[in-house]
């Protein structure tokens, strides 16, 4: 009796509260289609990388103009390190969302030589010169008494101060022409695109494209770029790192200084680089890409077979092609005047499928 009263005293085991399912947004309700977010997603990665790049790489050479003496005064190349952990901390955040181009220049060569599809290519571009002109502000913002007190001790208005501007953006070298100029964008924006096909290139057994060590690489390239060649027109090679900030600029009160800018060379930096990216990624592409060992055994690149459609138009006795079928029909090897590879293909119930190529990422990246 006592142990049924005993027990009668006790409270009840305690239930857990049941905690309510996770919510989850159906954007697709509003028309957001997961490919459509992953869009989004991706503008908004290029967005926030070039933002980094400028925050970072606008307010280095504002210290390194503004600032009397200047810290980087006998260390130019931490002006240019700098500028290159930029943009390798620019990759390591948005890379695995974009792919992280933040440079028109690069944009344009993957979609020429690399696949990436051309519908994106403006939207990419326009994300990444509004991230590098909000960038410029947010750096106006912070050094805003830095210019305050340099323009009143050197009694020099925005729009008569060329050093002061060059914090934003490049301008050509007083001993250089506009042409100078333009040519220099083209050649520094042309290593700039090969060094990087070379790093990103899964078919190169030196490259590093299968982990984080690219982005590093990358950003010594940029650095690279700018330590040879940084004091003939600011080392540009990226028509968003100039153009947002130049604007942005403009609107600040520079005006003149911003366009038509120092001897009227507000369109080298922009011009130059969209032909020499392309000009270098080609390089590559033609004459490194195709001999590569993984090339041997994965097949062409789009740049091969459209050099192999070209020459077979032009010259159509130069074709030359056969099947051979060894015995077995799913084991099938093709060859022409100008190229031998060996391909495998399942014929089951499934139907045809061509064999992958088995490396992290190449198929989508050739």
């Amino acid at each position: 009796m006592v142990t049924q009263e005993a027990d009668a005293a006790e409270p009840s085991p305690s239930v857990a509260p049941i905690k309510p399912a996770h919510l989850h947004v159906d954007w697709s309700k509003i028309g957001l289609t997961p490919s459509r977010l992953q869009f989004i997603a991706e503008l908004i990665s290029e967005f926030i990388g070039i933002y980094l790049l400028i925050l970072v790489g606008d307010s280095c050479s504002c210290m390194a103009l503004l600032f009397s003496p200047s810290p980087y005064l006998t260390a130019y190349w931490g002006v240019c390190i700098t500028w290159g952990l930029a943009v390798t901390f620019a990759i390591y955040g948005t890379g695995g969302v974009s792919g992280c181009h933040i440079n028109p220049a690069v944009t344009l060569s993957f979609a020429l030589f690399r696949g990436f599809p051309w519908w994106k290519v403006v939207p990419y571009i326009i994300a990444q010169w509004l991230g590098a002109f909000v960038g410029a502000y947010s750096v106006y913002s912070m050094y805003f008494p830095i210019f305050t007190a340099y323009l009143d001790s050197n009694h020099v208005s925005k729009q008569d101060s060329v050093t002061s501007s060059e914090s934003f953006f490049t301008s050509v070298n007083e001993h250089l022409t506009n042409y100078d100029g333009f040519i220099g964008q083209i050649y520094q924006t042309g290593i700039l695109l090969y060094g990087i096909f070379a790093v990103t290139d899964p078919f190169n057994p030196n490259s590093f494209s299968h982990n984080g060590m690219k982005a590093l690489l990358i950003g010594y390239v940029v650095a690279m770029v700018g330590g040879g060649f940084g004091f003939l027109e600011g080392f540009a090679i990226n028509p968003a790192r100039d153009f947002g900030p130049r604007v942005a600029a403009y609107s600040l009160g520079w005006g003149k200084m911003a366009f038509p800018g120092f001897h009227n060379y507000w369109w080298g930096p922009i011009c130059g680089p969209f032909i020499g990216g392309p000009l270098g990624a080609f390089i590559y592409e033609a004459f490194n890409r195709p001999f590569m060992p993984g090339v041997q055994v994965h097949g062409d690149t789009p740049l091969m077979k459209a050099w192999s459609r070209l020459v077979v138009r032009l010259y159509p006795k130069l074709a030359v092609y056969h099947q051979e079928y060894s015995g077995d029909k799913n084991n099938i090897t093709t060859e022409d005047r100008f190229h031998h590879y060996h391909a495998i293909y399942d014929v089951g119930p499934g139907g045809t499928a061509a064999h992958e190529s088995g490396i992290e990422g190449l198929d989508k990246s050739i």
